[in-house]
């Protein structure tokens, strides 16, 4: 006679700061047949957030959000390239190795931890949420449509738009803390490349430290000589202060050679990686704003509150500063739409009367 395996436990996770072939490299890891994981948006909404620290200037985001988690009684681990930070409760740090051959050690500490603080949590979940929780996976995604299976990043938010928290716009010094000067992104440039095109009519030309871009405002095509794969990760690094932009000496039927790219998506794509919850410096947020076309939406990705955002604009009579309270969202999440459709000139401001 079989005998039935113990009950399962379903288990909620957070990833912030990975990128998809990181993340599934850690999930893959996890395989206690006990537990069944599914990813959370908001790592104040899960069970349990793994944090990968890329960057010093991180460190205080980590650390509110180290607090804020800590309080909530949720578990967090940090994977960092520092040695020096002390585990604080349900908070454990774990450096990452230097060498290759340190991989797998390195995994079996994230694994042990994980599935050692996530004992903890399910604990100190019982006696919080007793009669609570559904443990049903088709009510769970209905009511939390910002969850996903890792394989998708459709609605995988907190990847874009970072973890800033809010400010008072009144506070000159917060102010600069949500704002990134725009020159040192690419985006700035492919949408001054896209202008030019379409004003003479001819291909333009970004040069910079990853090359040269080609674009194309009458077929809407950016074109480069390298693979998608390859520049993936080129956007939200700030170093394009020196990069040219000109008319290009080649005809169309040249670019058919090298890889194309469809404009919108990969502007939007380049904007929301450099903003990650930020606004160029020479935006007026206190401005009322205008959606002035919709974006092909079916092309791009699409994070939690993004439609909502937009749909808001539209009507054209709300700043930018004000939007977040208005739809009770955090921040970060208009902001980084605005930098998005400020890069494709699909927003305006609109002059009081």
């Amino acid at each position: 006679m079989k005998v039935e395996s113990a009950s399962k436990h379903y288990v909620t996770v957070s990833f912030c700061g990975f990128d998809q072939i990181s993340r599934k490299l850690i999930l893959s890891r996890f395989k206690d047949p006990q537990y069944v994981i599914e990813l959370m948006e908001e790592p104040e909404d899960a069970d349990l957030c793994l944090y990968n620290q890329e960057y010093l200037d991180e460190i205080k985001a980590i650390g509110e959000l180290k607090d804020r988690l800590l309080q909530a009684e949720i578990p967090m681990i940090l994977l960092t390239d520092a040695d020096d930070v002390a585990d604080d409760g349900l908070f454990r740090a774990i450096t990452k190795p230097y060498q290759n051959r340190e991989l797998s050690k390195y995994l079996y500490q994230v694994t042990d931890t994980f599935y050692a603080l996530i004992k903890k949590r399910l604990k100190l979940r019982k006696k919080q949420r007793a009669d609570k929780q559904i443990y049903n996976r088709h009510l769970s995604n209905a009511i939390n449509p910002a969850q996903i299976q890792y394989g998708s990043d459709r609605y995988y938010a907190q990847k874009y738009v970072g973890l800033n928290a809010d400010i008072d716009f009144a506070d000159g010094q917060q102010v600069k803390a949500v704002q990134i000067n725009a020159n040192n992104y690419l985006f700035t440039y492919l949408k001054q490349a896209f202008e030019l095109s379409a004003q003479k009519n001819k291909v333009t030309a970004v040069k910079s430290v990853y090359g040269t871009f080609y674009i194309d405002a009458v077929r809407k095509l950016i074109h480069h000589d390298k693979s998608a794969d390859e520049i993936k990760n080129i956007h939200k690094i700030p170093f394009y202060k020196d990069t040219r932009v000109y008319l290009a000496k080649l005809k169309r039927g040249e670019l058919d050679a090298m890889h194309a790219f469809d404009y919108e998506p990969f502007v939007w794509h380049s904007s929301i990686n450099a903003s990650k919850g930020k606004i160029p410096e020479d935006v007026n947020y206190r401005a009322p704003v205008k959606l002035t076309a919709w974006p092909d939406l079916s092309k791009l990705i699409v994070f939690k509150h993004a439609i909502r955002i937009m749909a808001l604009w539209s009507r054209g009579v709300y700043s930018l500063q004000h939007t977040g309270k208005l739809l009770n969202i955090p921040q970060r999440y208009p902001l980084t739409v605005y930098t998005a459709l400020h890069a494709l000139g699909l927003i305006t401001e609109v002059k009081r009367r």
